[in-house]
């Protein structure tokens, strides 16, 4: 008797781009408030087969170390206790098949706590898809394997209640070098009643004011957070002078201009010598 083995691979993307996945999820951010307490996505089947998906919700937000690496925090039960609305959201249907070429819109509503404070809170949406095809594998004679790919996609689920505000600042600017790269590093103070959405450009200027090298970060900051550039050695002269220009604003094309929790925009110049 020819004997079956089951493996299923997960493959977790917190950002999913077109080219990469054959099931698209959009937007990436959906917005409900107490004005408006219902939302909708769309989950989109551009592969051949036909796809098995399911949601659900878990609280969650970007982090990083004490070296700007970024992380996503998923066990922050004191964040969650005050900012998750995990609970207080469902989404319709909740498992469901899209056929190939197909398109599924789930509807979401929310029905927060009674006394909920002005401010922001949220929700990672894990939306889970696997093809029903699958694949089959010969691992010897008489025993197949029966694979299943699983991708999960992680987008954000917003609810606004009354009145928002955030606020930036920074501070411990620190410039490291390594055999590789020039490291920018920054905290980022986050303040107010709502994360920070928004976006940091850095400029490299040499002693001649001529741009050297530029970049650009989204940015998610729900608390302080370090954050870094990394300006490759081979763009840089070793033994120059080098000004740093960081330009950080609210404008991000992913979140609706009504929904845009807005700041001063920030600049800030340090300077430094490549060893």
């Amino acid at each position: 008797m020819e004997k079956v083995k089951r493996f299923v691979l997960i493959i977790l993307m917190a950002l999913v781009t077109d080219a990469q996945a054959q099931v698209i999820v959009a937007p990436t951010i959906l917005y409900m408030s107490d004005r408006d307490r219902f939302g909708t996505f769309i989950v989109m089947n551009r592969s051949t087969t036909p796809q098995e998906i399911s949601i659900y919700f878990k609280f969650g937000y970007p982090a990083s170390d004490s070296l700007g690496n970024l992380f996503m925090q998923y066990n922050d039960s004191a964040a969650a206790e005050k900012y998750s609305c995990a609970n207080w959201v469902r989404g319709f249907p909740k498992q469901f098949i899209v056929n190939p070429g197909q398109q599924q819109i789930v509807r979401l509503t929310v029905a927060p706590p009674p006394n909920l404070p002005d401010g922001m809170y949220w929700t990672r949406l894990v939306t889970r898809s696997s093809p029903q095809q699958r694949t089959i594998d010969t691992i010897r004679a008489g025993v197949t394997a029966n694979i299943t790919f699983v991708l999960e996609q992680v987008t954000t689920v917003i609810y606004e209640k009354g009145g928002l505000n955030t606020s930036v600042t920074l501070s411990d600017i620190r410039i490291q070098q390594d055999t590789s790269n020039v490291r920018i590093l920054f905290k980022l103070n986050r303040g107010g009643n709502a994360a920070f959405l928004g976006e940091a450009n850095l400029k490299i200027l040499d002693a001649a004011g001529n741009d050297v090298y530029s970049d650009r970060q989204l940015i998610a900051a729900y608390f302080d957070m370090m954050l870094k550039f990394e300006v490759p050695l081979s763009k840089l002269v070793r033994g120059a002078k080098y000004t740093a220009e960081l330009d950080i604003d609210s404008e991000r094309t992913d979140v609706p201009p009504e929904n845009a929790v807005r700041i001063d925009p920030i600049h800030k110049v340090t300077r430094f010598t490549v060893k």
